[in-house]
């Protein structure tokens, strides 16, 4: 008996082969993967300024810039506690930083705070129903470097611009830069802020205002009685000042002292006086500001209990 072969039945294999076929074009194509939100300059809040005091031909800092968006920033290095500071590049803060809610369920226990090298700094916040309005004020002080080859005219202020991401991070921008004298530079900037559903229009405002001050060798301290008669003295030299590690300047306090008279030696500009008065518990306290070998204002803090 013979037998003979079935063929398969092409009817049926030409609609399988074009199943598989789709099946294996639809694996093989290109396929869009989910990304994370990528932040850019639009996005980030203005907070304040960072002062770069600058020989005149030293653009870059001595820093490598990196592209963010369009922009060329240079951004803050985390630290240990949590917060962002730009320890890789010298120079005098001045700006907010917004902190995350100590509660992450009370979105109100979020902080404002500020970093500042600046002296007779005020903060102010004011709250209404359309919104706050946070401002910032400070006071730089700066004066001729010390090397002699060297003039003020040789040194620039560079204002860069701090920004804050919302993950909270800080970086900068290059800003508009000052030669010459004292000067004062003030922003203002709105957005809009949601909380809890609410949606308010607040505004940052920070003024700066930089002041020229004479270059300080020593400061001669005269521990007066009620009479005038001169009870102790010390001297501390420009040296002594900037070696401070902790900016402050501590006097033994003569028994019987009234006053206490300043003499400070000025290098170009003679010899000025200030006087301290007792507090109300009989301590003398006061501040007094050198010069780095920038120019750049170096505060010290004088007790004498």
């Amino acid at each position: 008996m013979m037998t003979t072969k079935r063929r398969p039945d092409r009817r049926l294999l030409i609609p399988v082969m074009g199943i598989a076929l789709v099946l294996l074009l639809v694996l093989l194509r290109p396929v869009s993967l989910a990304r994370p939100e990528t932040q850019s300059p639009a996005q980030d809040r203005w907070v304040g300024y960072y002062m770069i005091y600058r020989p005149i031909d030293n653009w870059d800092f001595g820093q490598n810039w990196e592209t963010y968006g369009d922009t060329q920033i240079l951004n803050a290095q985390l630290q240990d506690n949590g917060r962002y500071a730009f320890t890789e590049l010298d120079g005098q803060a001045l700006f907010f930083d917004f902190l995350p809610p100590t509660d992450p369920e009370d979105s109100y226990s979020a902080v404002v705070a500020f970093q500042s090298d600046a002296a007779e700094v005020v903060h102010n916040a004011n709250i209404t129903e359309s919104g706050t309005t946070e401002t910032l004020s400070g006071v730089l002080y700066f004066g001729a470097p010390a090397t002699p080859a060297l003039s003020q005219q040789d040194y620039i202020w560079t204002a860069c611009l701090v920004y804050q991401r919302e993950d909270g991070s800080l970086y900068l921008t290059r800003g508009q830069s000052y030669g010459g004298g004292g000067f004062t530079i003030k922003q203002e900037t709105k957005y809009a802020s949601t909380t809890n559903g609410t949606t308010t229009q607040d505004a940052l405002s920070v003024k700066l205002r930089m002041e020229m001050i004479p270059r300080v060798e020593s400061c001669t301290f005269f521990q007066l009685d009620e009479n005038g008669t001169l009870l102790d003295q010390s001297t501390l030299t420009e040296a002594e000042a900037l070696a401070l590690t902790d900016g402050s300047y501590q006097i033994p306090l003569a028994e019987g002292t009234a006053c206490i008279l300043i003499r400070q030696d000025e290098e170009r500009d003679g010899t000025t006086y200030t006087t301290l008065s007792p507090q109300a518990d009989g301590s003398f306290t006061g501040d007094l500001w050198f010069l780095d070998e920038r120019g750049v204002g170096i505060q010290i803090s004088v007790q004498a209990d």
